[in-house]
């Protein structure tokens, strides 16, 4: 499918999952149910569109005998992607397949995986073998994400940090931890009083080349650690005035709508990592960190 036709057919879906919001709540509460029904409806459906696929995947991967390495190469059928526009097109009202696309565009369909797939290999009733297999499996589907540019490590090691959080009841501690001063101190201003909502009304010196600057390496480089170093640059170097983690996102947010940038919480998970203190110090303050930020710094206030 040439890129153009991609981006058309992933529009559609989105226009379906406005337009559908009931069954795809359903869809999603099926493939997150403890019982697995969804994914099974899923896996089924990989049968009937995928054969040569499944047939491979039933060969090689039985007993004990299944290859981390041979699962990994795996392609789906030539058609599989034809059959799938079809589907989508000719769909029938008992059929998953433009919930499932939604779901696999649009929703948590890698971290669900993983989640069930996870669960698996605490099962007893799954022997050795049985769990060895799942847990290639839940390998496979992170690094497919990651090479479908679906996710990035970085998303894969918050969603580590949110798991540990909940499975050791930190939750609410987790949350403190990143409250910001003004999140912490709420203060009532004037409904009359003009309240800045552009990034530019923050920034310090030449504001009109300091944004330019910004936007326009942001747009290549916005993981939630490339925004926390681009933050402390412009606090280290007076260029920032007042904006907190919050705001800071926001406004950028608002600047680059078309760019990808990841959630809030990315942002403050990666500040609060290069915050974290090490027998040398805040990781921000040495080794390749401290690198990264003086180069956003020197970009910053190069005149040339």
């Amino acid at each position: 499918m040439a890129q153009q036709d991609f981006e058309k057919f992933k529009q559609e879906i989105k226009e379906w999952l406005d337009n559908h919001p009931k069954e795809y709540d359903r869809f999603v509460a099926e493939v997150n149910d403890k019982s697995s029904t969804g994914l099974y409806k899923v896996f089924n459906l990989g049968m009937k569109l995928a054969p040569k696929l499944m047939r491979k995947y039933r060969t090689e991967c039985h007993g004990d005998l299944a290859d981390e390495r041979l699962m990994q190469d795996y392609a789906a059928d030539t058609d599989t992607a034809k059959l799938l526009v079809d589907e989508f097109h000719n769909v029938d009202k008992s059929s998953i397949v433009p919930a499932m696309l939604a779901w696999l565009y649009y929703g948590k369909c890698y971290e669900t995986m993983v989640n069930q797939l996870e669960a698996e290999t605490h099962n007893p009733a799954n022997n050795f073998f049985e769990r060895k297999i799942v847990s290639m499996m839940i390998g496979i589907v992170i690094k497919s994400s990651i090479r479908n540019k679906m996710r990035t490590k970085e998303d894969w090691e918050n969603f580590k940090h949110e798991k540990k959080v909940m499975e050791e009841g930190r939750v609410l501690d987790s949350y403190i931890e990143e409250l910001t001063p003004k999140d912490a101190v709420v203060k009532e201003t004037s409904s009359d009083a003009e309240q800045p909502m552009c990034l530019r009304n923050y920034l310090l010196g030449d504001k009109e080349e300091l944004l330019k600057k910004i936007t326009l390496k942001v747009s290549t480089q916005h993981t939630g650690t490339d925004l926390a170093r681009l933050y402390f640059a412009l606090q280290e170097e007076q260029l920032l005035s007042r904006c907190d983690v919050t705001t800071f996102h926001r406004l950028l947010a608002n600047e680059m709508p078309n760019c990808d940038l990841k959630s809030v919480r990315n942002l403050q998970i990666a500040i609060k990592k290069l915050n974290d203190s090490t027998n040398k110090g805040k990781i921000k303050d040495s080794g390749i960190e401290r690198t990264f930020i003086n180069e956003w710094r020197a970009y910053l206030t190069d005149t040339e």
